[in-house]
């Protein structure tokens, strides 16, 4: 059987780093924690980093504090991608806005023309999807929020590593969640990260991300700093991250950029064994994107047969992702974005993790090859 995720952890090291932990007696929020939010702000270059149990609640944390810190209000327009999994646009709704979906590009994110067409007096921002990793036309897009004054969040789960002209994307962007989910490039059980420059939106989201206290102020006196003493200062939930976690990403972050590289060796194989199928299409990346690569996409006819045919030989692929506008919770949208309409009827994921053998690359080729030649035809 060949999976599509078999992710990869360095056990020993995650098991150095858990046992800590335990022979600590603390589990919880604490010094792990801490440690990785300073190296994965060092590392990706952002000011303020706030660890959290999922990219999800970072997600939904980031819209509720742009609304209070900018004045948003409910009804206010986010544009967002239809090529994304649902919590990029749920985290929207949650938060009172509503998506309005741009069309893609052959990179499976925003399309500049359509993003400037969806524009109106509602919209409050643009929220970009790097699928895969890419980085897309996130340049173009950074200067159609520039000139219209919207912030541009980045949905950064996929882009662990990415970086674009060499550089981080932290001057494109406004804020930038990570996700450190149990596949993704950077694995941990399940774990996430909103990076930013702002230090009134860092205090907001880290207050927030723990029932809305403040042990710097308390209802008796603002003098008092006894430690027993806090303040609820705002709404909020439990959404932090845990020194559990953190110890398991501390050890992973170590071996990420060697991750990176093998990931687009593996890409570059399937490419290679791929490229002479003239059925088979691949997913444009631009050549000043340097993607974390998390998945490896091409584009077929009769998907939906190609992917039955692959499971019969125990291959098992994935699709990244249904057009959220064929969702009954975002129908209101559809067939508006005929581009991701045609790509989420034709992508389909390959097995892609580090456990991939030459040979399993080359058996997963021989059969999308094989059912392209036996039912593809060449009209198709």
């Amino acid at each position: 059987m060949i999976k599509l995720f078999s992710p990869v952890f360095y056990v020993d090291e995650c098991m150095e780093g858990i046992k800590e932990c335990l022979e600590s007696g603390w589990t919880g929020l604490g010094r792990k924690t801490s440690e990785f939010e300073k190296k994965w702000g060092e590392y990706t270059g952002y000011e303020k980093s706030i660890f959290l149990n999922s990219a999800t609640a970072g997600l939904e944390l980031a819209f509720q504090s742009l609304k209070e810190l900018y004045g948003w209000r409910g009804g206010d327009e986010i544009i967002s991608s239809p090529i994304t999994f649902v919590s990029t646009n749920h985290a929207i709704v949650s938060a009172g806005f509503k998506p309005i979906f741009a069309d893609v590009n052959d990179t499976l994110c925003l399309d500049t023309q359509s993003v400037k067409d969806r524009i109106t007096s509602k919209t409050k921002a643009v929220i970009f999807v790097g699928i895969g990793g890419n980085t897309g036309d996130i340049i173009e897009i950074a200067k159609i929020c520039k000139e219209n004054n919207l912030k541009l969040i980045l949905d950064a789960a996929h882009m662990s590593g990415t970086k674009i002209k060499g550089e981080n994307l932290e001057k494109l962007v406004d804020i930038s969640i990570y996700s450190f989910q149990s596949t993704k490039v950077l694995p941990t059980a399940d774990a996430g990260m909103v990076c930013c420059h702002d230090e009134d939106l860092e205090k907001k989201i880290r207050t927030k991300a723990w029932v809305g206290m403040d042990k710097t102020r308390t209802p008796w006196s603002e003098k008092n700093t006894q430690r027993w003493y806090y303040d609820i200062v705002d709404f909020g939930g439990s959404y932090y991250g845990n020194d559990i976690m953190a110890a398991i990403a501390l050890a992973q972050f170590k071996h990420l950029e060697s991750d990176i590289e093998l990931r687009h060796e593996i890409a570059a194989n399937y490419k290679e064994k791929l490229m002479n199928c003239n059925k088979v299409k691949f997913i444009r990346v631009p050549e000043n994107c340097y993607s974390a690569q998390w998945l490896f996409q091409i584009i077929v006819p009769k998907r939906d047969e190609l992917m039955k045919f692959l499971e019969s030989k125990e291959i098992f692929a994935g699709l990244h992702y249904l057009n959220n506008t064929q969702y009954k919770q975002y129908s209101y949208a559809k067939n508006t974005c005929p581009n991701a309409d045609y790509y989420s009827k034709h992508i389909v994921s390959l097995p892609f993790h580090l456990r991939l053998t030459e040979k399993d690359i080359e058996i997963v080729a021989e059969n999308i090859i094989r059912f392209c030649e036996d039912y593809i035809s060449d009209n198709a």
